[in-house]
């Protein structure tokens, strides 16, 4: 269970971090080309001279080029699941593998091996070690197909080479993706997080909740901010230490876990401060903060919180306004936020109006 769930996160995380980015866009269309330039090259192939005579390899060369259609179809028609791109990445491989196979020069077949490593840079960048050694397994084993027919025709030193270059290729590529993106993983969770509590921070906080409203805009959907600020934190501080204001502060950042939904996005904003934000299918969505007050005064740190929220419909924001969109209802939130302070603490203010009305 705990691989299966490494697994999905990995998928998850990489389609996530050129999504925050936007970046999907550009890698769709890099794909889609590339799997479009194989198929094209098989069918130059086909039609070429020296191409397969018989009637099995031709069919096998006519697969192959089916099955890169069938990637470029998938690639400019949406990002695919986790799964599609699993069967993305298979049929690639064995696109590959029919092309090799059936094509009559063992010379050219053995070189054209080489394609496997950008399905293998693929499969490094998104999948599993599962998959990424299928695909190793497969190109090898072709490459040494016609590794094998190429040394028959007396070419044995080149056909020792080219099989060395093209397993060479296909393992040094993929691995020095997987150790790269090892390392990005790891510098991007430290840039992104707040080290005391593990909550996301302030910039990373902005661009999930971009990547957020890109995939859930539309018609009755709903952005709700709460921005919450503990009550009397400094006086704890003062009284009990810093460390005791340190584990307070953790204490917090996993009580808004526990009652956060799914899908909202959480930050500590800086100090005792925090930030909340979801996309819902209902406005009244805001009145679920009272929750979270109630939460943070169950912790046994004898703290308790004020929140604020605001909301818009997202029917009312046009796509180029997304970040302003954020912008105000942060400071919407906050004003909702001192309200409640003002109000003795304790509690959460929403303000009914957006953009918000002048101070009461």
């Amino acid at each position: 269970m705990q691989w299966d769930q490494r697994r999905v996160d990995h998928y998850e995380w990489f389609s996530g971090f050129l999504d925050a980015r936007g970046a999907k866009p550009a890698v769709r269309l890099l794909i889609a080309s590339i799997a479009l330039l194989m198929a094209g090259s098989v069918l130059l192939l086909i039609f070429s001279a020296g191409g397969p005579e018989g009637q099995p390899q031709r069919a096998m060369m006519w697969l192959s080029v089916a099955g890169g259609v069938a990637g470029v179809m998938l690639w400019l028609w949406h990002w695919p699941s986790r799964l599609q791109s699993a069967a993305f990445a298979t049929v690639t491989a064995f696109s590959v593998a029919l092309a090799g196979l059936a094509y009559p020069d063992p010379l050219a077949a053995l070189l054209g091996c080489i394609a496997f490593t950008t399905n293998g840079a693929y499969l490094a960048f998104f999948h599993t070690t599962r998959l990424l050694l299928g695909n190793i397994v497969i190109a090898i084993g072709v490459a040494t197909v016609e590794a094998i027919q190429l040394a028959a025709q007396g070419r044995i030193a080149l056909a020792a080479v080219d099989l060395f270059l093209v397993v060479q290729i296909n393992i040094a590529v993929p691995l020095a993706i997987r150790i790269l993106l090892h390392a990005l993983r790891g510098d991007l969770h430290y840039a992104d997080h707040d080290p005391l509590t593990g909550l996301l921070n302030r910039r990373a906080f902005r661009r999930q909740i971009l990547s957020l409203l890109a995939r859930s805009h539309g018609e009755g959907r709903y952005l709700v901010v709460a921005l919450m600020d503990l009550d009397h934190f400094k006086a704890l501080n003062d009284a009990r230490g810093h460390i005791a204001g340190d584990q307070a502060l953790i204490a917090v950042a996993d009580a808004l876990r526990t009652t956060a939904t799914s899908t909202a996005v959480v930050a500590r904003s800086g100090g005792e401060e925090f930030l909340i934000a979801d996309v819902t299918g209902s406005p009244s969505a805001a009145a679920h903060y009272q929750q979270v007050c109630d939460a943070i005064t169950a912790l046994p740190v004898g703290l308790t919180a004020s929140i604020g929220t605001a909301v818009a419909a997202l029917r009312d924001v046009p796509v180029e306004a997304f970040e302003s969109t954020i912008d105000r209802l942060v400071s919407a939130a906050d004003m909702a936020m001192y309200r409640a302070k003002r109000n003795g603490g304790n509690q959460c203010h929403h303000l009914d109006a957006w953009p918000p009305p002048g101070p009461a």
